[in-house]
């Protein structure tokens, strides 16, 4: 699905922390939900680099907290410790769909967010994770958070960029 207008078009995947050791290997803090994200053979771009310039995932193993990688052609620690802080990037096509019944984030943010009686509250600049639900950071006028329940958001049309709300009571009150 193509990202909306003046949305980037590349999706955050993980994030290089630091270098492991002294033979290339680094820590990642894992974005993707996919489990098969982070498997051998996989592809990423670095944050700041030409989107043909890919690294190639040869082995990953869970660490604490954090998967352990090794990309091919990574050999020392000076190499490794110029990825740290960068974000490793895939394009929408290779996140593929959603599961039946969900979004990915990518897919929403830059969406602009109705309410059913025609009123516009914004566009979806952040989605946080709550625990109990998934929460829209949507900025217009003013900032607002939109829960995203099936009482509260009404209706999603990924095509045209447009999410449209019923809000509970207080819910746009300030």
């Amino acid at each position: 699905m193509p990202p909306f207008p003046g949305k980037p078009p590349l999706v955050i995947t993980g994030r290089v922390i630091k270098p492991y050791g002294v033979h290339g290997w680094v820590k990642v803090e894992q974005f993707s939900a996919n489990p098969l994200r982070f498997q051998t053979g996989n592809t990423f771009i670095l944050e700041g680099r030409e989107a043909g310039e890919r690294l190639l995932l040869e082995e990953a193993r869970q660490g604490p907290g954090c998967l352990l990688i090794k990309f091919r052609g990574l050999e020392g620690r000076e190499e490794a410790e110029k990825l740290a802080g960068r974000m490793l990037l895939v394009t929408p096509q290779e996140v593929g769909e959603a599961p039946p019944g969900e979004v990915w984030e990518h897919q929403i943010l830059g969406a602009k967010v109705h309410t059913r009686d025609g009123r516009c509250l914004g566009e979806v600049v952040e989605v946080m994770e709550t625990g109990a639900n998934d929460v829209l950071v949507v900025r217009g006028e003013r900032e607002c958070l939109i829960p995203m329940t099936r009482e509260v958001v009404t209706e999603m049309d990924l095509e045209e960029g447009t999410i449209t709300v019923d809000p509970i009571p207080g819910l746009l009150e300030e």
